[in-house]
């Protein structure tokens, strides 16, 4: 993913001057080249809805495409995505909507070039509505996501030819939205880093036991934070913040909280356990002889002479 942190750094685009001048506070309209698709889903054709390919009921196949794939795949939350234009013809021609939370997403997928022949000739408008925070982590993480830059088409002429024509942009205007909602996306996590930092240091002391140590397991964690963070992967930054979350919640513990003290002897000399084996084995005898006992059969001596009487 380092290749978007290269095309951040650009110098064609000024980033910090688009993040004022191009981010709308409830709305993006973005345009994204296709470059994969295949058939790994349906449409619902009862109720038009998205399924998964292995799905029974009456339905009809679909070409989604990798940048709608990805898109679907990073929403927390998202309801099950409705068709509002089905596919007829041509699978990979539609028309999308879902929402996660406060997140509204719309994707198109239509033809710009060479009359939709090949999956190059398609490009994504995608529509997203709802709080600038959700829709600029949304690009952030579709982008790391894709592991190329999605503003970058395909076929330029055509495409520049078919944004001008039916979004009334051209092909800069489309990057520079795509880069300031990246950037909007970077720099919200920055801030969440450097708000877990504050707050990791009031809560740090060098009067509790083992601060050195605590120290440097929060220095570690941030650190992991921030690297993530410089390769615009943001589960990774999720994760170290995670992972400092608990170390915070660990040195605030009461080290004395439900605490049961361990035996005096740890190691066993031998003798617990040949008491018990003594009893054990007197046990056994008292029921070897208690058994021999019941089953003693009387001798009877068959050696003696018969009677006199039995002779004659």
């Amino acid at each position: 993913m380092r290749f978007l942190h290269q095309c951040l750094a650009c110098p064609q685009v000024n980033v910090g001057s688009a993040v004022d001048e191009v981010v709308n506070a409830t709305h993006s309209v973005l345009m994204a080249q296709v470059r994969h698709a295949d058939a790994s889903h349906k449409i619902d054709t009862a109720h038009q809805l998205l399924r998964g390919k292995h799905y029974s009921g009456p339905s009809r196949v679909v070409y989604l495409g990798d940048v709608a794939k990805a898109i679907l795949a990073q929403l927390a939350h998202p309801d099950t995505p409705v068709f509002t234009q089905a596919p007829g013809y041509n699978e990979q021609r539609w028309t999308l909507v879902t929402n996660s939370g406060d997140l509204r997403v719309e994707i198109q997928s239509l033809p710009y070039w060479g009359w939709g022949l090949v999956t190059s000739g398609y490009l994504n408008v995608i529509r997203l509505g709802g709080p600038l925070a959700e829709r600029a982590r949304l690009v952030l993480d579709t982008c790391s996501a894709l592991g190329q830059s999605p503003w970058e088409m395909a076929h330029q002429r055509g495409a520049e030819r078919w944004a001008g024509r039916h979004l009334k942009v051209n092909l800069k205007e489309n990057e520079r939205h795509w880069r300031a909602l990246f950037e909007t996306g970077k720099n919200g996590l920055n801030e969440f880093i450097e708000s877990m930092r504050t707050r990791a240091m009031e809560a740090w002391s060098e009067t509790i036991d083992e601060a050195d140590e605590w120290r440097a397991i929060i220095d570690d964690d941030l650190h992991m934070a921030r690297q993530a963070l410089a390769e615009d992967n943001a589960p990774g930054v999720e994760r170290a913040i995670a992972r400092l979350e608990a170390t915070l919640i660990q040195m605030a513990a009461n080290p004395d909280a439900d605490y049961i003290p361990a035996p005096s002897t740890r190691f066993s000399d031998g003798g617990d356990i040949m008491s018990k084996n003594d009893e054990r084995a007197g046990e056994m005898l008292e029921m070897k002889a208690s058994l021999f006992a019941e089953e003693e059969v009387p001798f009877v001596d068959l050696t003696n002479d018969a009677p006199v009487d039995e002779e004659e």
